[in-house]
């Protein structure tokens, strides 16, 4: 059933109606000018106050706004008036319609961030309206339908699950009238499918595919176009072991990219060149092309250097081959910098994204370099400037407020009060005081007027922990101060507005507590926009020898070593603690041995030792890097086969979004069908 918009609530007020705004703003996104539709959106929002509107305005000044947003690749403040619009179309039972349209704004900037699964949950529930309701209602109409297919068709490409992308791209997208009619869709379209045909293996008709990218880019002119286009032709020629062809089209792409000033395809076609010309033995040209693109590697943001550096390892691990044809003898020698194996990196793209981590505000709160920890660093980069309330999940002990305080000291309010506020730890009869306030003599014991958490962290963070824990009563209430950023201190008369950012965290299921009824429905849709799930311990042990590292300086004045024994206990201890058991045992060897130069394998806790006789016989002859893919392939297998064989369940269940986990098989050469095999 369709909700009903509601009749204009506020007053006529002296500053005019939010309705001429509205227009002028709608003008300017049909002529384009989102610059222009932005500059009078901005000043709509400063001037609410004064303006006469019904929720049904506010709604379309939010998305509107959104929408230049969007265009403008301001994909954070997007994000955050679409979410702001969400909230409005839900708290005032705007139609349904209008509620959906928000969550698919909200998903369009997420694909474009990168955040794949939290996109691609959104683009689901917008794909369940339509088999609902139809595309005959506004805004939900067949163009948003058409963009929802595209959103989808991209998150099932990114997370490789082709059938799924197939069934969208050849049988639901083919079959839209915008696919034929209008020549920029059908770009689009022509673009998306010549992805998956590349993910197919399918080179000759994902070759056409993209030849007929560029015709159309031509006929619309639109440059980016046509060398996005010859990026994947230059990627099929190394595919194909047509290195001459590639470094022709890379030469020239470099050459147009650097006259159009665009920055990304400047370091896109650099590094593949580079590439080339590594396949091809030609080091020096190798090395001098990495240096050429360095500074314009330094001007894009974080983001485009992680999910850059994910598309290359893939499509390395597939040159390989290619490089093994063309090697013959040994090696060139690149003591220089320059990788070393055709499925290395290149030098120039791993510095810059180790610069990037090592001047970061979080690098102190955040340790490691394991694979799923890399995927944490990329998600704080991406979902901290945004201002939306943030899920972290994860075990006792995995880090979830270094993390809150990562993403704080990572976003726009940093210099303000970040403040930590655990409901486990507070009795339910405080819990209400301690979080929204009290006034003077509300209460036995009230002897002055408190602020509340929330309101002491306003225009900050408010990390609230164990959020689960939280009765349906004060679920209520928090969820009324999300919805309103208005806080109602206990006896007082009036509310208080506060600007206050939320991240919220739980080591249990928070979805399963809704399914028990022990947690809102309505809450916890509105606090996991965006789901960060931590790894436990023993799930990233390559990590384990940087964080005793970190500990002991910590921790410790003087300089102290650990011998290799005793780390190798340490990776093959499983850690139930997690890192605050690690803290823990590292304070506990500082304390008993002050003067130890040398932690060794006895200074360690019994448990830690007596763990490892039980796996000591396995480590016989073995490294520990061939102890820890050893470690892991055992965990993997193990648990696919407890999944019955579904990688997504398993993968679901170790901490892994899907592509990093089956590139983490590929590379320990694990596969479903040969899994029981190798237990």
């Amino acid at each position: 059933m369709q909700r009903q918009k509601l009749p204009v609530v506020t007053p006529a007020k002296s500053g005019g109606n939010l309705s001429d705004y509205l227009d002028r703003i709608q003008s300017a996104l049909k002529q384009q000018d989102y610059n222009k539709a932005k500059r009078i959106g901005e000043i709509a929002l400063r001037k609410l106050h004064s303006l006469s509107y019904s929720p049904h305005d506010e709604y379309l000044l939010e998305t509107r706004l959104g929408v230049a947003y969007l265009n403008l690749k301001e994909y954070s403040s997007s994000l955050d008036i679409f979410y702001r619009a969400y909230l409005i179309s839900s708290r005032h039972s705007l139609p349904e319609a209008q509620i959906i349209y928000a969550l698919y704004g909200m998903g369009l900037n997420l694909l474009a961030m990168k955040n794949i699964d939290i996109a691609l949950t959104q683009f689901q529930k917008v794909e369940q309206y339509y088999k609902n309701y139809g595309d005959k209602i506004f805004p939900m109409d067949s163009r948003t339908e058409t963009a929802t297919l595209f959103g989808l068709g991209y998150c099932y490409l990114d997370k490789n699950e082709l059938e799924k992308a197939r069934d969208v791209i050849e049988n639901r997208l083919f079959s839209h009238e915008f696919i034929i009619s209008d020549k920029l869709t059908l770009l689009d379209y022509k673009h998306l499918r010549g992805e998956y045909l590349i993910a197919s293996e399918e080179y000759k008709q994902a070759r056409e595919s993209f030849q007929e990218c560029i015709k159309l880019s031509e006929q619309l002119y639109i440059p980016i176009g046509i060398l996005e286009a010859r990026i994947h032709f230059a990627i099929l020629d190394l595919l194909e072991n047509r290195i001459d062809d590639a470094i022709k089209t890379l030469r020239r792409n470099l050459r147009d990219a650097r006259r159009l000033k665009l920055n990304g395809l400047i370091c896109e076609s650099g590094l593949l060149l580079s590439k080339c010309y590594f396949l091809k033995d030609m080091s020096d040209k190798a090395i001098a092309m990495e240096q050429r693109i360095k500074p314009a590697l330094s001007r894009l943001d974080t983001v485009w250097l992680y999910e850059k550096t994910r598309e290359f390892e893939k499509l390395y691990r597939q040159l390989e081959p290619v490089g093994a044809k063309r090697r013959t003898g040994s090696c060139p020698d690149y003591s220089s910098g320059l990788q070393s194996s055709p499925k290395s990196l290149p030098a120039v793209l791993v510095k810059a994204l180790n610069h990037r981590y090592e001047t970061s505000p979080y690098k102190e709160m955040v340790i490691g370099s394991s694979e799923s920890m890399q995927d944490v660093f990329a998600l704080i980069e991406k979902i901290a400037p945004a201002d939306l309330p943030i899920l972290i999940q994860g075990q006792t002990g995995t880090g979830k407020e270094l993390i809150a305080q990562a993403i704080h000291a990572n976003s726009q309010r940093s210099a303000k009060t970040f403040l930590a506020f655990n409901c486990g730890a507070i009795p339910e009869s405080l819990l209400e005081s301690a979080l929204f306030g009290h006034t003077r003599g509300a209460f036995t014991g009230a002897t002055e007027d408190r602020k509340g958490y929330i309101e002491l962290a306003s225009d900050g963070t408010l990390f609230i922990d164990e959020i689960g824990n939280m009765s349906i009563g004060m679920q209520q209430k928090l969820l009324r101060v999300l919805e309103e950023n208005l806080v109602w201190r206990i006896g007082a008369q009036k509310q208080v507005a506060v600007n206050t950012r939320f991240i919220f965290a739980g080591n249990q299921d928070i979805e399963q507590l809704v399914k028990k009824k022990l947690f809102r429905e309505d809450l916890f849709y509105r606090i996991n926009t965006i789901v960060l799930n931590l790894p436990a311990l023993r799930e990233r042990k390559e990590d384990i020898p940087l964080l005793v590292q970190h500990f002991l300086r910590k921790y410790s004045k003087s300089e102290i070593r650990i011998s290799q024994s005793a780390i190798g206990l340490f990776t093959a201890y499983p850690w139930p603690g997690n890192i605050r058991e690690l803290e823990n045992e590292i304070q506990r060897i500082l304390v008993l041995y002050p003067d130890a130069k040398l932690i060794t394998e006895t200074m360690l806790s019994e448990s830690i030792r007596e763990c490892s006789q039980t796996t000591g016989e396995l480590s016989e002859g073995l490294t520990l890097i061939q102890l820890r893919k050893k470690w892991e392939k055992d965990i993997i297998t193990q648990t696919i086969k407890k999944c019955n064989g579904n990688v997504t369940e398993a993968a679901k269940q170790l901490g892994y979004a899907l592509s990093p986990f089956y590139r983490k098989m590929k590379h320990l050469k694990i596969t479903p069908e040969q899994q029981d095999a190798d237990l």
